[in-house]
């Protein structure tokens, strides 16, 4: 980590997002970006004879490479997002020799097995869901605060609202559900924003906590504190529970 701010923090740009106009998310006030590769759930696949080389083949992309020029304007992330159904899915992704390339490691249960193997997961920093749907399976308060305990963040993507008004009575209703099951704690608001059209700036995504349930402290916390613990607790994921960053004073 470098000595520069880490105050306002979007954990979701899409690695689609054109890098030389990252300069506009900046504008907006924030410090930290998370750029995120997504990764679907591989399709069940008839069982083949195959040679050495394709089983030893990754699972996972490699993070995309960052210009000099970004990464000497704000503090730039990597983030992964994957899809998985059960627990032998998620076990294969974490053999990947990429997955420790990233930064943050983010996942998308799809079935009720997968949520909850995910809430006692030490080896994730987020979960999130299609924001395109609400979650497809009932949530309850014990799972919810079994992820809290073990420091991990749920998070609402907000560019979808933008762009679909189903997408947006979807996202309102999954935040109240947090806000009935787990006081909204945890909770981190990104954009993943495809282009510069899909981002908002600090104010209008703080203004926008209220509109999902979140009082004006948790509000505040969502682009701030929260994603900086959630950064945090991601580096100890990586370095072990004790761990010290020595950065260089030019």
């Amino acid at each position: 980590m470098s000595a520069r701010a880490w105050v306002f923090c979007d954990l979701s740009v899409s690695r689609d997002f054109p890098l030389d106009q990252v300069h506009l998310i900046k504008k907006l006030g924030f410090d930290t970006i998370a750029i995120n590769t997504y990764v679907e759930e591989p399709s069940d696949e008839p069982k083949k004879k195959k040679k050495k080389a394709e089983d030893r083949k990754d699972f996972l992309p490699p993070p995309l490479e960052i210009p000099v020029e970004v990464s000497s304007m704000m503090n730039v992330l990597q983030r992964v997002t994957f899809e998985y159904s059960d627990a032998n899915v998620a076990h294969k992704m974490n053999q990947s020799e990429n997955l420790k390339k990233y930064d943050i490691v983010a996942v998308v249960p799809k079935t009720l097995q997968a949520f909850q193997h995910a809430c006692a997961s030490t080896d994730i920093d987020m979960i999130s869901f299609e924001p395109e749907g609400r979650i497809p399976f009932k949530i309850h308060r014990k799972m919810y605060s079994q992820a809290v305990n073990k420091g991990i963040f749920f998070e609402i993507m907000y560019s979808p609202a933008i762009r679909d008004s189903t997408s947006r009575k979807n996202i309102i209703s999954n935040a109240h559900l947090y806000h009935v099951i787990g006081d909204s704690k945890n909770i981190i608001i990104t954009s993943g924003a495809e282009s510069p059209m899909h981002v908002r700036n600090v104010h209008d995504i703080i203004n926008l906590g209220f509109l999902l349930g979140l009082n004006s402290n948790q509000s505040m916390d969502v682009v701030r504190n929260n994603p900086r613990k959630l950064i945090l607790k991601a580096e100890s994921r990586r370095c072990g529970k004790h761990y010290l960053v020595i950065t260089k004073n030019k």
